[in-house]
């Protein structure tokens, strides 16, 4: 059995509270179905509450494993799970709160009709997987739409993108998605708040760009509905583990990671904000995933086989196939209350818009609630005017790309002294900005795969004519990485400076002179924020302290 950093009493306990949790699941759901969410599971999980143990640990521990042997053998890429812990992991809302999904099952259930899907998220959700590296969650989830919906055409487009956070999806991706989606599935709990070092409060500037994504992703795709994932690191804790102030944190090499080790708890409280579900990976799975006994009972499968061996914080094809379970069951039971509670004609009252109401985080309010520019990876080079000596490609790729956005397109050079301009319009490509000030963001890769980091040198971005703004330093500094989030968005660094508004400014990218690397840079991209004057209450600056980083 894992081993715990408890007491040996609590540690008895909760193993013997794992067995009894086990026994109800093996004899509540052997002959069960799970395609679909039935009322069954309000019932089961409240038998889970009430659990108590009867008898010898041993006699138990036989009894429970001989039922598990005796349930049918599933397909090694088709895990089961009951839907006692399909229930777990929903987090749905009322229907008469949720933005859009009567709307949704309405098309769904219309013959013809053609659904576009997008999918936000860090590697997770862009597809790493090591026997079908071009697919992931998304893919077995649409399986299911598609024969759930046979009459309906599907669409699906990805801007996932591996080893970076919501930061960058708020900033510039949300903008690749289409107006008309129709539904949009956003997982962001693990990128940037594995850890959990700056997701414990509102303050924390990837908790207030979490926010921030969802408002402007309302704005841009005003008709979807919008369901939030909440996949979840299940490798286990090290000796060598160290928090924010770089003590040994003293425990066994088998420590579970902490249930609150991810933005989810947050995150659903903005999600359900917005009127819109959860589905926590986390909550489904997290009682059986640290015991590969209970876990295979269960399932079928062990934690090494849901869990890529090459990077352990990823599933494997079966681990993705059993996370869609999770987030189908939280699908469908959206869809079908939705039409159970709404019934009527379309264009009723529950399809119109709900008002988008105003932030929970101070840091989000204080958006200017205007669309940023952003000309990052492929939309960048358009924007060069003298690019000499620098070659346009492929950023780094430690892991196969298996959607176009994952690609970190920019331009590199090697050598101080060499210089890249661009032309871009910093007073009107923020629509309605006129009296607002703005931020300058030079966007550059600060990738830790070690066959970068020691030709990695700073760069300076600077304003040359028409605009104006005060030269700030690129650099990819060990010290900043131990910062743990200062400038970053996972593998994008970002540095930023006030620019006055110009519709010619030139601003230039030059490498400086490195005494450690070989004054190697890749620049990624611009963006052009709209910066609002921040209104906190004073206790939301004591907070702000917190987060000197941000």
């Amino acid at each position: 059995m894992t081993a715990f950093t408890k007491p040996w009493r609590s540690q008895l306990i909760f193993a013997t509270q794992r067995w009894w949790l086990l026994f109800l699941l093996v004899s509540s759901s052997a002959a069960t179905q799970h395609s679909a969410p039935s009322a069954a599971a309000a019932s089961t999980q409240a038998r889970l509450t009430t659990a108590s143990t009867t008898g010898g640990k041993a006699a138990f521990k036989a009894r429970i494993l001989q039922a598990a042997a005796a349930r049918p053998r599933q397909d090694v890429q088709q895990p089961t799970l009951p839907e006692s812990l399909l229930a777990r992991g929903y987090k749905g809302l009322a229907p008469a709160v949720m933005r859009n999904w009567r709307r949704l099952a309405d098309k769904l259930n219309t013959p013809g009709s053609n659904v576009t899907v997008v999918a936000f998220g860090g590697s997770i959700t862009a597809g790493y997987i090591d026997a079908a590296p071009n697919s992931s969650w998304v893919d077995p989830l649409m399986a299911s739409l598609r024969v759930r919906y046979p009459a309906v055409s599907f669409s699906l487009v990805n801007l996932a993108r591996g080893g970076h956070d919501v930061q960058a999806a708020a900033t510039c991706w949300y903008q690749l998605a289409p107006q008309d989606a129709d539904l949009i599935l956003v997982e962001y709990s693990v990128n940037g708040c594995n850890g959990n070092m700056w997701c414990h409060s509102f303050m924390a500037p990837k908790i207030a760009a979490y926010e921030i994504f969802m408002r402007r992703m309302i704005r841009r795709a005003p008709w979807a509905a919008l369901l939030a994932v909440a996949a979840f690191d299940f490798t286990s804790m090290g000796v060598s583990l160290r928090d924010s102030f770089n003590h040994r944190i003293a425990g066994n090499t088998t420590r579970l990671r902490p249930h609150y080790s991810s933005g989810e708890n947050f995150h659903t409280r903005i999600a359900h904000r917005y009127g819109i579900p959860m589905a926590s990976i986390r909550d489904a799975l997290y009682d059986i995933f640290y015991d590969d006994q209970l876990l295979l009972a269960v399932t079928g499968m062990t934690k090494e086989q849901l869990l890529s061996p090459a990077a352990m914080i990823h599933p494997s094809a079966a681990g993705h196939v059993l996370f869609a379970k999770v987030i189908w069951y939280t699908l469908q039971l959206t869809l079908s209350n939705v039409m159970a509670a709404t019934r009527g004609a379309p264009g009723s009252p529950q399809q119109q818009q709900l008002p988008v109401p105003p932030p929970i985080s101070p840091k989000a309010a204080a958006e200017a609630g205007i669309d940023p520019f952003c000309a990052e990876a492929a939309h960048l080079e358009q924007y060069a005017t003298n690019s000499t000596g620098w070659s346009w490609g492929e950023g780094p790729r430690g892991l196969p790309c298996p959607h176009p956005n994952c690609i970190a397109w920019g331009f590199s050079a090697t050598g101080a002294g060499k210089t890249l301009e661009f032309t871009i319009d910093t007073q009107n490509s923020t629509s309605g900005s006129a009296l607002q000030r703005r931020s300058l963001l030079g966007i550059f890769q600060r990738s830790i795969l070690a066959d970068w980091v020691s030709k990695l040198g700073p760069a300076q971005l600077s304003c040359v004519s028409g605009c104006s703004c005060r030269p700030v330093q690129m650099t990819f500094d060990p010290s900043v990485l131990r910062s743990m989030g200062k400038n970053n968005w996972g593998n994008l660094g970002v540095a930023s400076t006030e620019v006055t508004p110009h519709p010619q400014c030139v601003v230039a990218v030059t490498i400086l002179g490195s005494a450690t690397g070989q004054g190697f840079f890749f620049f990624n991209g611009l963006a052009v924020v709209p910066l609002a004057k921040p209104d906190l209450l004073p206790i939301d600056q004591r907070a702000k302290y917190a987060f000197r980083f941000s």
